[in-house]
């Protein structure tokens, strides 16, 4: 049994989300080398007072046990499109949300992260042509206390990084350097997100990551995008 929170989508705004999930799918599977993966929805935290059923929250974690099970070793080009459910803090109510995102694992992380962007200019340009802006930081800041990260200082990962931005990618960023940003745990190099200059919503958000099951391991670079977010705009 679903709880009571969980959207249907109809009439113009059901046209909203195909046309999303369409354009998506296209930019994807021209890229003959991507594979599209198919997600259940699961994930480890239990929310049996509200229903039955256990509810994913990110897909990037589903796909990492996958890749660590089945074959950990390959280079893999990934992309998914699938629901996630999230508790709300106000009134503990699950709210879902429509998301696209892309995953590469096993793959030299400046390739890897250069590729993402490409992908995702092409996304963000056909829905938002130039109004969104990304948001850069480095997610080891948040291990320590009273560090600030000096914006001089070249030899730290985030500029790697954003000179790659630079290089490719021309569209306004900013970097965020304060140590509590937000970032998913799971982000080890980078961390950015992607926020509209109209709604001032996230629109995506992404970074690098690796992850140890046993003697396996795996090394990642991905984004999603919240499609409900980008539907809004369009």
């Amino acid at each position: 049994m679903l709880v009571n929170s969980f959207d249907t989508k109809y009439a113009k705004t059901a046209s909203k989300y195909e046309i999303l999930d369409n354009s998506f799918a296209k930019i994807l599977s021209s890229k003959k080398k991507f594979s599209r993966i198919f997600t259940s929805v699961i994930e480890n935290k239990s929310l049996n007072s509200l229903s039955k059923v256990t509810l994913r929250s990110d897909i990037t974690g589903q796909v990492i046990n996958t890749i660590l099970t089945h074959d950990s070793s390959s280079k893999h080009f990934l992309y998914y499109m699938g629901d996630v459910f999230k508790k709300e803090e106000t009134n503990k109510s699950i709210k879902q949300f429509r998301q696209h995102g892309v995953e590469i694992i096993n793959l030299p992380k400046e390739k890897s992260f250069k590729e993402v962007l490409e992908i995702l200019e092409k996304i963000l340009k056909n829905i938002h042509k130039k109004n969104y802006t990304y948001v850069f930081t480095d997610p080891k800041l948040k291990k320590n206390i009273t560090y600030l990260l000096d914006i001089k200082e070249t030899k730290n990962n985030i500029f790697k990084f954003v000179n790659i931005f630079k290089n490719n990618v021309n569209s306004p960023y900013e970097l965020n350097l304060e140590k509590d940003f937000f970032s998913q745990d799971y982000h080890q190099d980078i961390f950015f997100y992607v926020y509209s200059n109209v709604s001032k919503k996230i629109l995506a958000q992404g970074g690098g990551y690796q992850y140890k099951k046993g003697s396996k391991k795996v090394e990642g670079f991905g984004f999603s995008c919240n499609v409900d977010y980008m539907a809004e705009l369009t």
